[in-house]
């Protein structure tokens, strides 16, 4: 069954579909934080598996204007950029340095070379798309082997950092690593179905699985680093209460004082401040006026500065 009159497989267009959906929703989120480099390198693989599929699902298709060659180039050709974004979303996206040969040099030479000297090439010349397809996918599985050896090795010498490394960013969960290698094993058959015909519908579950388990390993890092972010987060306001604390100490806050700036703090008045404490206006202000010839402060700026350890400019 296809997608209306077009060449696309239902399946095909399923799967595109809901790759779409988390696009649009995975931009809002990107958007919000522009900062999130691994978030802009998910958005880029699946960009570029959202290409892969609508090239190779449409295409040849006599119907469009483009030449039928013209339009089996496009499609390999995007492939091939698909498989190189692949390699080098694993070299930036895990920080192994190792594999920093096959995310440049590599991708180049074994991945790009290829589809332009053993596809583009014999196909401008014999028109022939099984021979060329054959010829081309040759070198990219001999280079698909060597980069999953070298990714495991990567991961292997992670772990042995790790054992004398405090920083948490060199673990990995085992089924973590399990899952990215049958992600990587899905991509790295991707040549064997190429060599033997253009199984549509095989081909793109096999590409789009492996994608689904990148998903999961980018979200299960995403949700760790959340919550790493939310640890610091309660540090730090651990730590700035407990700074703020010893500061008073420091400067003879008497206990009603540090009541009366705790709230200028969150900045109440003075008519909220007296209400809450029962106290006056008056006395509040008085409070105020007494802290700030105990900590050599001008204004109540430069007393929550000083008081929660930063300087009168607002700088720790």
């Amino acid at each position: 069954m296809y997608f209306l009159d077009t060449q696309m497989h239902m399946v095909t267009f399923s799967i595109t579909a809901f790759e779409m959906v988390i696009l649009f929703f995975q931009v809002i989120h990107f958007l919000q934080r522009t900062n999130d480099k691994k978030r802009l390198l998910y958005l880029i693989l699946l960009i570029f598996l959202i290409l892969h599929n609508i090239c190779s699902g449409l295409f040849p298709d006599e119907k469009f204007v483009m030449p039928i060659m013209a339009q089996n180039v496009v499609a390999y050709l995007v492939a091939f950029c698909m498989s190189m974004y692949v390699v080098y979303y694993f070299y930036k996206a895990f920080d192994l340095k190792e594999l920093k040969f096959f995310a440049t040099y590599g991708i180049l030479v074994f991945l790009l070379l290829p589809c332009f000297l053993l596809f583009i090439v014999p196909y401008s010349l014999t028109g022939d798309l099984k021979l060329s397809r054959q010829l081309t996918v040759v070198i990219p599985f001999i280079f698909g082997l060597s980069f999953i050896y070298s990714t495991a090795r990567a991961f292997i010498i992670k772990y042995k950092k790790s054992k004398t490394s405090l920083d948490t960013s060199l673990e990995y969960p085992f089924d973590f690593v399990v899952t990215a290698f049958l992600a990587l094993i899905c991509w790295g058959v991707l040549p064997v179905i190429v060599f033997f015909g253009d199984f549509q519908v095989l081909e793109h579950s096999v590409t789009n699985a492996g994608f689904l388990m990148m998903t999961v390993i980018y979200i299960r890092t995403s949700i760790q680093q959340s919550r790493k972010e939310y640890e610091v987060l309660l540090l730090s306001a651990q730590s700035r209460q407990e700074l703020f604390e010893l500061n008073c100490k420091k400067h003879n806050l008497t206990p009603r004082e540090v009541d009366v700036v705790s709230l200028i703090i969150k900045g109440q008045s003075y008519k909220f401040i007296g209400y809450t404490l029962k106290i006056s206006e008056k006395t509040v202000a008085r409070h105020v006026s007494n802290m700030f010839a105990k900590v050599s402060a001008t204004n109540k700026v430069d007393l929550i500065n000083l008081l929660e350890g930063r300087t009168p400019g607002g700088t720790r």
